[in-house]
This record gives structure tokens, sequence and C-alpha cells, in this order.
């Protein structure tokens, strides 16, 4: 037996809408998830990516113009999409459900020698 998933949108919500063409979710808001998102976000305007992390502090951090990771140019690609098309929440399980495509950029090993 099946169960069709519900899918829980509010019409007046932007961050839930239904208007774009894919919705992407990338768990992981660090070196390579955020910033990768956030070049989608940009070229694909079409395109709801929300990154998310278990880390508070993290999400906060990307939510603010103070990035938790220093790239050049990185905050203008964030500030471009943020709230329009590129959200960040540690709202993992309800970003999974809404989700097409599902990125995982967790735990990326550094080179030690």
């Amino acid at each position: 037996t099946t169960v069709p998933i519900q899918y829980n949108t509010t019409p007046n919500d932007a961050n839930m809408s239904d208007d774009f063409d894919v919705k992407i979710c990338c768990m992981g808001a660090g070196y390579v998830g955020g910033p990768t998102m956030a070049v989608i976000a940009k070229m694909c305007p079409r395109v709801r990516v929300c990154v998310v992390d278990l880390n508070q502090k993290q999400i906060d951090a990307w939510n603010t113009d103070n990035l938790p990771i220093y790239e050049p140019g990185l905050l203008d690609v964030v500030k471009c999409s943020r709230g329009r098309n590129l959200f960040f929440s540690t709202s993992i399980d309800e970003e999974i459900i809404k989700a097409d495509i599902i990125f995982i950029s967790v735990n990326t090993p550094t080179k030690t020698q």
C-alpha cells in the first residue's frame, strides 16, 4: 500500500510557493553546499534552492550579511537570490519532502598530508 505524500504549502508563502519548476534541497551549509547552491539559485531563478543544516548558528549566519565562510563575491551572489529562490533552514525533514532533487554536501574531507 502506498500513501501519498502530503505537501504542507500555503499559497501566500513565497518560501513554499509552487511557482518553481524544480525544488532542490542541499544537506550541508558548509564550504561546498552553501556556495554551490547560491550559484545555482542565481543562475536558475525558476529553481527553489534550500540549504539545510543541523547547525542553527551556521544557518543563522547564511541568513545575514556576515556569511560563515569567505569566498570573493559570494555575498553578492547570495544577496541576489536569498529570500526569492534561495533559502537556508534547519527544517531538514520538511525540505526533503518538498524537494525534487537532494544534494548531500556534508563532512567534506580535507587533505591532512
